[in-house]
């Protein structure tokens, strides 16, 4: 066989190849997570990332069928206070009462709805075993985030509202309230450098290698995690296209727009506001207790209970995060000690090209403050 034929020869087994992974990134996505890295794959065939992020329940008017009058949705942008938020709000539905309403996992009693908890299980599924999963002690899955007394139940969510394209439906649900809660960028960043190895290696291998693990050294990590935020960068809707979006829509009836270095320095305030926002009355005492419950000392002394179970994968015994992996600190103005002047100085360059745009978001984006 001359060099010609063994060429076209190879050539055809390569052309072979792409179109397997082009029809299987199609119609069998799930087949590439169950191999090392199989989230590069996934991700180059064109697949949402996160791989475990779905808009399923929010496509087509698909939220009508699960979503009620009166929920709360907190979407606040990732590494930027998802989880203190969601606990904060169940502590005012509760009014800080975890005896008679105890919060066993944060994944029961505030889900993440969009989060697929079983690589290629379809959202109809899950959707029915939300409502049907019983756990191993026999309580009712339902009774934890749907409990009849709740005045409200609390989903969470990372996406952005559909008054910018969006799939959470601000506009089309009137009757729902919304959280939305952004960070100083840089914290962002510099908060992303030990999440990744903050995920437990079950999870990880559950969906082909992702989060990937840290490849280098704390530097390393922190150029790509600052590369990947960027405009460009595969996770640069995290932080510039989710300040773009919410506040396009903060000043829509149902939304309560927040920035996590003003909770941070006051969150008694804070969570007077969102009682306030979601119509829930507390006394200055069940204020006293909420504010102490949900503060880092408290939480970090009771973080098995954030850990992200999924409760609707009965074959996955353990939690998305390693113990202790999401109660940090969260210092503010820890990115301007993690990044060099030159990191800093095109950071802020971007920031400027990008909110200047829209008139206060700048500002807001960076340090907060009253935007009304």
């Amino acid at each position: 066989m001359g060099f010609g034929c063994i060429a076209k020869y190879l050539a055809l087994i390569v052309a072979g190849i792409a179109v397997s992974i082009g029809f299987i990134g199609k119609y069998a996505p799930a087949l590439f997570l169950k191999v090392d890295n199989g989230f590069i794959l996934w991700a180059m065939t064109g697949n949402p990332m996160p791989p475990y992020f779905s808009t399923d329940p929010w496509v087509n008017d698909e939220h009508l069928s699960w979503l009620k009058s009166g929920d709360l949705v907190v979407s606040v942008a990732a590494k930027a206070g998802t989880t203190w938020m969601l606990y904060v709000s169940h502590l005012i539905r509760t009014k800080g009462d975890t005896e008679k309403y105890p919060f066993r996992d944060v994944n029961y009693a505030t889900p993440h709805i969009e989060c697929v908890n079983s690589p290629g299980k379809s959202w109809a599924e899950e959707k029915d075993l939300w409502n049907t999963t019983v756990l191993e002690d026999g309580t009712p899955l339902k009774q934890l985030w749907d409990h009849e007394d709740y005045p409200y139940r609390v989903f969470k969510s990372h996406f952005s509202p559909d008054t910018d394209g969006g799939v959470i439906p601000v506009k089309a649900r009137r009757d729902v309230k919304f959280l939305a809660m952004t960070r100083n960028g840089l914290d962002m960043v510099a908060s992303l450098i030990p999440f990744f190895d903050a995920h437990s290696e079950q999870f990880r291998k559950m969906w082909g290698g992702f989060p990937p693990v840290s490849s280098g050294t704390y530097e390393e990590d922190a150029n790509a995690r600052f590369k990947e935020l960027l405009p460009g960068g595969i996770f640069s809707d995290f932080f510039f296209g989710y300040n773009v979006k919410w506040w396009k829509a903060r000043h829509e009836p149902n939304v309560l727009f927040l920035h996590y270095s003003d909770a941070k320095k006051d969150l008694r305030g804070h969570v007077r506001k969102i009682a306030k926002f979601l119509e829930v009355e507390l006394t200055e005492a069940e204020l006293d207790v909420i504010v102490e419950k949900a503060s880092f000392a408290s939480m970090k002394a009771q973080s098995h209970m954030f850990l992200y179970s999924l409760p609707l994968n009965p074959a996955y015994n353990g939690t998305a995060m390693k113990p202790g992996g999401l109660t940090r600190k969260g210092a503010i103005g820890e990115g301007q000690q993690v990044f060099s002047d030159e990191q800093k100085r095109e950071w802020a360059e971007v920031e400027e090209r990008i909110f200047s745009e829209f008139p206060g978001l700048l500002e807001f984006a960076r340090n907060g403050g009253d935007y009304y």
